[in-house]
């Protein structure tokens, strides 16, 4: 998803969509899931060097995106969308976003209720809380310190205050967290 919050900014998507050419362009990949420079030209009509400026236009926006995939003879240029869909907010922002919003940062170690299953664990940065591979540490106490925790199988669970003034409307949740498929000290890359 692309957001626009301020409609100069998105001057350079509004001319990318601003050709009918491009439109039947985007169709035609949506439509196709990618297709390489020689098919969209043939399917438009133009030509190859016609199709490189709007393909061009489209990339820099954002809304495609070009590979270069490299089959038995020399390089194809696959194309294909890579948005699913574009925000804009026609007014602007008249309020102060720091005093019209609520932030809570939750450690990683403050779940109240959880079921997991080996390979498990929890550390912090200085190191094992507990023993690895053994649930029963997620109960213990210092389990509030972790700033990391793994497990194969099972769930963690957060509780997320509310501390919004009664009377407010919600119009945008976001919760961001990081997540791996490695264990600490199996793949350090």
């Amino acid at each position: 998803m692309i957001h626009i919050d301020n409609l100069n900014d998105g001057l350079p998507i509004f001319k990318a969509l601003g050709s009918e050419i491009r439109i039947r362009l985007i169709k035609l990949l949506l439509e196709n899931k990618e297709m390489n420079m020689n098919e969209l030209a043939a399917s438009l009509g133009i030509t190859n060097g016609a199709l490189t400026s709007h393909v061009k236009k489209l990339e820099e926006s954002g809304i495609i995106t070009i590979l270069n995939e490299h089959p038995g003879h020399g390089n194809q240029k696959i194309c294909r969308v890579c948005i699913d869909k574009i925000l804009i907010d026609i007014l602007p922002d008249e309020e102060d976003i720091s005093t019209n919003s609520y932030s809570v940062n939750i450690p990683v170690g403050h779940y109240y209720n959880y079921s997991v299953f080996p390979t498990c664990g929890l550390s912090t940065e200085k190191g094992l809380i507990g023993e690895v591979d053994d649930p029963r540490y997620f109960a213990h106490p210092s389990h509030v310190d972790a700033q990391i925790l793994w497990l194969s199988k099972g769930f963690i669970e957060y509780r997320i205050p509310n501390m919004m003034p009664p009377g407010n409307r919600l119009d945008q949740f976001i919760i961001s967290f990081e997540i791996g498929s490695e264990a600490p000290g199996t793949n350090s890359n």
